[in-house]
């Protein structure tokens, strides 16, 4: 009996883990091949580009049509209060620490559709994909 509800409890705690994990899953953000972040560029024409490096950054090349708000200024938050929250939303930095947390700010300000660039413009450049200056 005493292993019956034992393992009782072990499932009970497995299923408790995988569930929470589930709903943790459903609220990350997505984080996008720089194939699948182009094509969205390219079929969601009322998607923003949203470049959170710095403007000394952004100046030294950028994804065509990408908006600059600098993650690092302290006007960040009030910047990004300003923007549509059911709009689609395509965030990179340099290489994701900053869209990382960029993103989950947004997240929490309640944007609906944020994704991200995996490995910033630098995977992209890698990728060969165009910036302009």
């Amino acid at each position: 009996m005493k292993s019956l509800t034992n393992s009782f409890f072990f499932i009970v705690a497995l299923l408790t883990i995988f569930s929470c994990s589930k709903s943790q899953t459903s609220t990350s953000i997505d984080s996008l091949t720089v194939q699948k972040f182009e094509e969205i560029v390219k079929n969601n024409k009322d998607a923003i580009i949203l470049d959170v490096r710095t403007p000394e950054e952004y100046s030294e090349g950028h994804i065509s049509g990408a908006v600059n708000i600098d993650y690092m200024n302290e006007g960040f938050e009030q910047e990004i209060a300003k923007l549509n929250k059911s709009m689609t939303y395509l965030v990179y930095c340099k290489s994701g620490v900053r869209q990382d947390k960029a993103s989950t700010r947004m997240k929490e300000l309640g944007f609906e559709n944020v994704h991200l660039l995996d490995g910033g413009i630098t995977r992209w450049q890698q990728d060969g994909k165009p910036v302009e200056n």
